[in-house]
């Protein structure tokens, strides 16, 4: 049958996910028309549920159909991460400052579809091609192009546009036919899913557990008589957990939670829960002359931490408004598209990263500072897709200066993923240790949770003893703390010293001072605890006499100065102690990330170079130099 028209309109999403249509949703907004090509006609028995992040709410918010998704989800309040049953993280959107919703929902993937096409169909300027197969996409004859074709009841047509966004999924067609190759994903990662009814008095958050033998589970209570369940498995290892028996697979869940016995009796075997692989991708590039791609077409990623929805609905809001302005330019050439890849891209490939060390289930030292490292990542990349695109599109400047790592883009150089992957590789006796020690008072375990749900750094509690037995071993009895932001070093030195001693707590944040300082009262300690506001280097020079431990801690790049002031004030018999000297693994290649780390490979050097002192590199947390002043 021969080609004819089927519409002329200024772009065609391939795709009717939710993303595709909240792209064109906007776009249509904007003023442009859109058409819908779509392989699907059913569109009624995709059970999926999905968690949108409050960021992602209000882009719905934004296209107008927010409250026809609310009005048949459930909303979740955050969500926790337990390991070896001990919770050690926990957010919720309420307390999450400037979050633009105080929640999330768990979304069938049919209720949000509906809701756009309910609004879609109601617009003049949109048609929809139902049951259609984009064949080729057609160029004019300098190359330009100009329109698809597709197949729809048997019949060939053809779409004239200006522009093509490519929404068909991970195996799409349209990015092929545009030529964009993409990178396979390194994840090791298979899981197994099923829903069971929910237990009574089920918190309404998303869970994530993680045992140190390599047991992974995910339960996300999504609506209010259901829990969906999530078994991590290694990639090929489905036959072999078959093999073991049903039974055997519900047992290895009920060891990790117990709660849920009563849910799974009503299951009768493989029949009843599905097996899920992620073979992943990141496409090489995001735009061509005419295209762009979005969603799961762009990335794909595991369902770790269960974003995948969320990077695919900020994608269709900074898509379209990079398409919008193009369309009116009438310039939609790659580099004109460019910048909506520039915008998306870092985000992407940073969680990408980080599900790749963190949702492996075999993964080495699961538990101790590998679990804290998940704990953070998880921790910063809920807080960040909960604030939305405005939350990393710039970085705050006090991160940038590495003095604090607050709420701000979901970056693992942030955090110490790095260098907690080289403990997963190299080192699973640190994660032995970390488990093996005293568990902290409960001023230090609130404290920890405290630094976990603002993302204050902290010296952690293997370093924390550490300091305490160097601080005691010498008699120390006057101590310098060059940044002490929530004052968990400052209470471990303080009993050390003991009532006669004295710390010197330094802080540029008022406000978190106080915390501090509330903290330090809880704990005991402070009244040998001297709390200074301000500039830690005039801090330090305002007071008078020498040191018997000197600890820096402060912003990285201040690290030569600190040394250079600090050394001539270090008693005979004194330690000087700097955190931080791995940088998050950047020491391994020799400090060549940022200024940071070069400032603190400086300062390592200088150390070492000193004849005044014996220095010893610590492989403990992110690493620590101790130099004893002879």
């Amino acid at each position: 049958m021969s080609d004819y028209l089927a519409s002329k309109v200024d772009a065609c999403v391939v795709g009717a996910g939710p993303h595709g249509l909240a792209l064109a949703k906007a776009l249509l907004d904007a003023g442009h028309s859109v058409a819908v090509v779509d392989r699907e006609t059913d569109r009624s028995s995709k059970r999926q549920t999905m968690l949108i992040q409050p960021g992602a709410i209000k882009v719905l918010d934004s296209l107008g159909v927010r409250e026809a998704v609310e009005a048949d989800t459930h909303r979740l309040d955050g969500y926790d991460y337990y390991v070896d049953g001990d919770r050690i993280a926990a957010l919720r959107y309420a307390d999450i400052e400037d979050s633009p919703f105080a929640y999330g929902l768990g979304v069938p993937y049919r209720v949000m579809q509906h809701a756009f096409l309910d609004e879609l169909l109601k617009h003049p300027g949109f048609q929809i091609f139902d049951g259609s197969v984009v064949g080729s996409l057609l160029k004019d004859a300098y190359g330009v192009l100009n329109g698809v074709a597709f197949t729809q009841d048997g019949a060939e047509r053809v779409l004239e546009c200006r522009l093509v966004v490519a929404a068909d999924g991970e195996g799409s067609p349209t990015r092929d036919l545009a030529g964009i190759p993409v990178q396979p994903a390194a994840w090791d990662y298979e899981a197994i899913t099923f829903l069971a009814p929910r237990p009574d008095d089920w918190p309404s958050v998303l869970s994530n557990y993680r045992a140190s033998d390599n047991r992974y589970l995910g339960l996300a209570a999504y609506a209010p008589d259901e829990v969906s369940v999530l078994w991590g498995i290694r990639s090929g290892s489905f036959d072999e957990v078959k093999a073991q028996g049903f039974e055997t697979f519900l047992e290895r869940i009920l060891s990790v939670e117990p709660r849920l016995r009563p849910s799974l009796k009503g299951l009768r075997g493989w029949e009843d829960v599905r097996h899920h692989t992620f073979p992943g991708h990141i496409a090489d590039t995001w735009v061509a002359d005419g295209v762009m791609l979005i969603g799961s077409t762009a990335h794909s990623l595991t369902t770790f931490g269960g974003q995948n929805m969320n990077l695919a609905l900020y994608d269709a809001q900074s898509a379209a408004r990079t398409a919008a302005r193009a369309l009116a330019e009438n310039d939609v050439s790659a580099g004109s598209l460019a910048e909506y890849e520039k915008e998306r891209r870092p985000l992407v490939e940073n969680i990408a990263k980080f599900q790749t060390q963190a949702a492996a289930p075999d993964t080495d030292g699961s538990g101790g500072p590998a679990a804290q490292a998940v704990a953070a990542g998880l921790q910063q990349m809920f807080r960040s897709m909960a604030l939305g695109p405005s939350a990393w599109q710039t970085a705050p400047a006090a991160s940038a200066a590495g003095s604090s790592r607050g709420p701000g883009a979901f970056d693992p150089s942030m955090i110490p993923t790095e260098i907690y992957r080289f403990d997963f590789r190299y080192d699973a006796a640190l994660n032995w240790a970390w488990k093996k020690a005293p568990k902290n008072d409960p001023v230090m375990t609130e404290i920890g949770m405290y630094a976990w749900e603002k993302n204050v750094p902290i010296i952690g509690p293997l370093s924390g003893r550490l300091l305490w037995q160097l601080a005691k071993m010498s008699g120390a009895k006057r101590v310098f703390e060059f940044g002490s932001a929530v004052g968990f070093s400052t209470i471990w030195l303080a009993r050390a010293v003991g009532p006669e001693g004295k710390v010197y707590y330094t802080e540029s944040d008022p406000e978190l001072a106080a915390k501090a300082a509330s903290f330090i009262e809880k704990a005991g300690v402070s009244d040998r605890v001297e709390i200074l506001v301000g500039d830690a280097m005039e801090s330090f020079r305002s007071v008078e006499g020498d040191f018997d431990l000197i600890l820096c801690d402060i912003d990285k790049r201040l690290y030569p100065e600190v040394f250079a002031v600090a050394l001539p004030r270090l008693v005979g018999g004194g330690l000087f102690v700097a955190d931080n000297i791995f940088w998050n693994g950047d020491a391994l290649t020799g400090y060549t990330r940022d200024p940071m780390g070069k400032a603190i490979g400086e300062t390592v050097d200088a150390m070492l170079a000193e004849e005044s002192l014996f220095t010893t590199l610590i492989p403990l947390g992110d690493g620590l130099a101790v130099g004893y002043k002879e």
